[in-house]
């Protein structure tokens, strides 16, 4: 049983890794496009993890960056949903929300750590 679980497991990340390699160019070009920079993070067993970090003045506000993603992974894969409408808050002021792609049996989640005024940082 323990094999059949690690199999399983083996088999969800190279999924994960097929699916990164085929957005994360588009990811980071559009992020970059709206003032951010776009990172991995996590083991990629079970699922996606990227962090978006407001990089440059004129970055979007984090709501709009997560349309931006989610469109520009719905431009690799056809399709991507959020999970919530709303962005869920964060420790340190990151938001994050949850990217889901039909045909993918783990899924994106996303963190963006927006920008701030110089008062707030």
């Amino acid at each position: 049983m323990k094999g059949e679980n690690q199999a399983i497991r083996e088999a969800t990340g190279a999924f994960c890794r097929s699916i990164l390699d085929s957005i994360l160019p588009a990811v980071r070009t559009a992020a970059r496009f709206h003032g951010y920079a776009v990172t991995v993070h996590g083991s990629l067993k079970r699922d996606i993890d990227l962090v978006a970090i407001a990089w440059t003045d004129q970055a979007v506000p984090a709501e709009y960056l997560a349309e931006v993603v989610c469109g520009a992974i719905s431009g690799v894969l056809g399709n991507c949903i959020r999970q919530s409408e709303k962005l869920t808050p964060k420790p340190h002021g990151r938001v994050a929300c949850t990217l889901i792609h039909p045909g993918f049996v783990g899924e994106i989640d996303l963190s963006i750590i927006g920008p701030r005024t110089s008062s707030e940082a």
